[in-house]
């Protein structure tokens, strides 16, 4: 795993997602390795951490997900919701919800989703 993580480092590569989805393949022991992937400058190795984070279940990387649905790219945004609602913490209705307020529809519809996977009672109504 480690000679993963380090050519991932190397900016200088083009195909650094694939490293991502080699990350993945560990699971849990990777987790870390892919919250930092969240901040990379590479727009495809974030949406891949992201997806790479649902897929493994790391319910530590919430916060971080929370924060990728404000990230420039559509694509990521959209990755992030889609994660968000595979995980299903409640900690990220209220930011899910300002998605349906604020992104294009094709966020939304991933933000959408995600709300009714964790809140299937009442998808995108916020709570009193």
């Amino acid at each position: 795993m480690q000679n993963i993580v380090a050519a991932l480092a190397k900016k200088n590569n083009p195909e650094r997602w694939k490293n991502v989805v080699d990350l993945e393949k560990f699971g849990q022991p990777a987790a870390e390795f892919l919250i930092q992937a969240l901040a990379d400058e590479d727009r495809w190795v974030r949406y891949l951490a992201a997806d790479a984070l649902a897929n493994i279940g790391a319910t530590n990387s919430v916060d971080s997900l929370i924060s990728l649905l404000r990230d420039p790219e559509q694509d990521v945004r959209f990755a992030a919701a889609a994660a968000l609602g595979k995980l299903g913490d409640p900690k990220a209705i209220k930011s899910l919800q300002e998605v349906l307020k604020k992104d294009n529809g094709y966020v939304k519809i991933a933000a959408e989703e995600a709300l009714v996977r964790i809140s299937p009672q009442n998808p995108g109504m916020p709570s009193h």
